[in-house]
């Protein structure tokens, strides 16, 4: 299944670190090498925290071992060390960007392709960045799980009664 990202309603607002050390900076820095611990480490505090999709999910967990809240910043650098066991990432945009004295916020897209199946996905997301004095102490990665998730199912279908009014839909 192949999902593409609709087009924009409104252009990007990507906003320009206010300084080196600004968590805006140290996000993007973090993202630009996010699987070398010893690199990631120099922009994390020792008490660093990251959630990944959520903060706890048993069923997640077993489909994406890293998802829920990780102490330490090697559980970042193994997400996304992770990822790329999992999938091909065929696209990762940043669209939008803030920040303020003590955080920071990213927002975009990305194309991944399943590397068991070949299923490819495309998902917004989310990060969620706080710290100060040139290093994060907290980031959350969100992202549509459901659409992920999927690049992995090779059967079965889910009935789903979520409609108040009581249908069902099966997908």
């Amino acid at each position: 299944m192949s999902t593409r990202a609709p087009a924009l309603a409104q252009r990007s607002s990507t906003a320009e670190p206010a300084s080196t050390a600004s968590p805006l900076a140290i996000l993007r820095s973090i993202l630009s090498n996010p699987t070398d611990l010893d690199f990631v480490k120099q922009f994390t505090t020792d008490d660093f925290i990251y959630v990944s999709l959520n903060y706890e999910h048993a069923e997640l967990k077993q489909i994406m071992p890293w998802a829920g809240t990780n102490k330490g910043t090697e559980g970042l650098v193994q997400t996304f060390i992770d990822v790329s066991r999992y999938w091909t990432i065929d696209d990762f945009q940043i669209q939008d960007s803030f920040e303020n004295k003590n955080g920071a916020a990213i927002f975009g897209s990305f194309t991944y392709t399943s590397n068991i199946l070949g299923k490819t996905v495309t998902s917004p997301f989310a990060v969620l960045a706080r710290g100060e004095n040139g290093k994060l102490s907290y980031v959350q990665f969100m992202e549509d799980t459901f659409a992920t998730v999927r690049s992995f199912r090779e059967s079965g279908e889910y009935l789903i009664k979520a409609s108040p009014d009581g249908s069902e839909t099966l997908v």
